[in-house]
């Protein structure tokens, strides 16, 4: 009898559902939702503005944030000089020989 092999990683592939979670992650997503988002409306009324801040500053501090990596080299800014003087010499040159 022939015997096909299938690699581990397929038979361990979950689908994802919404936003690229599994099942399991949007229901839990689901119900810290529906408690955080009451907490927060009708909270206000209860807790001081100073707690609120605290409680943005440990969210802000201790979840995941996205970086974005940006990079410019040194010498960028006296390329982008260069070319403005290029761009300058070319218009006044152009006028000039409107003149004549």
């Amino acid at each position: 009898m022939i015997e096909i092999r299938i690699p581990k990683e397929i038979k361990t592939y979950r689908e994802k559902l919404f936003f690229g979670m599994t099942l399991r992650q949007c229901i839990c997503t689901a119900i810290a939702l529906s408690i955080c988002v009451p907490l927060y409306i009708f909270g206000n009324r209860f807790l001081p503005q100073e707690a609120v801040s605290w409680a943005e500053m440990f969210r802000f501090n201790f979840s995941v944030q996205k970086r974005i990596y940006e990079y410019e080299p040194p010498f960028m800014g006296f390329r982008n000089e260069y070319i403005a003087e290029e761009k300058a010499a070319e218009i006044n040159a152009k006028k000039h020989r409107k003149r004549k």
